[in-house]
């Protein structure tokens, strides 16, 4: 999941990196993108700068365990940063809201509210090996 800005001076890029073992272990590093959702809550990461704003910056890992049927969603700021005619972001709370719904559906609804960004919803369910 990547998500970019860039400036006249410099340019960044957020990104979320996700590794997912067949044991259900989930190894989670943030650069400055929205955090997943699992099960429509919004999973606790590590706060660090997006990609190009420092050199070598180190980023946290956070490891989570997964169990069978948990629901993952991975959305990009255009879903939260969608912004309605009189100005009115779609914002977390909305997107939490939704979090749990096919990200067909996400994307869709974050469109219609007022697309200005990039939208890209990834969901999926964990089953074990």
């Amino acid at each position: 999941m990547l998500g970019a800005s860039s400036g006249a001076v410099a340019s960044f890029a957020t990104c979320l990196c996700a590794r997912i073992y067949t044991n259900g272990q989930m190894i989670v590093a943030n650069a400055g993108h929205l955090s997943p959702y699992r099960d429509g809550r919004e999973m606790e990461l590590a706060a660090c700068l997006p990609l190009g704003v420092i050199p070598n910056v180190e980023y946290e890992q956070s490891t989570f365990q997964l169990k069978h049927g948990d629901r993952l969603t991975f959305v990009s700021d255009g879903v939260v940063e969608a912004t309605d005619p009189k100005g009115e972001l779609f914002g977390f709370e909305r997107t939490q809201q939704v979090s749990h719904e096919p990200a067909r559906y996400i994307a869709q609804i974050a469109q219609r509210f007022g697309q200005t960004d990039d939208i890209t919803v990834v969901s999926l369910y964990f089953v074990p090996a």
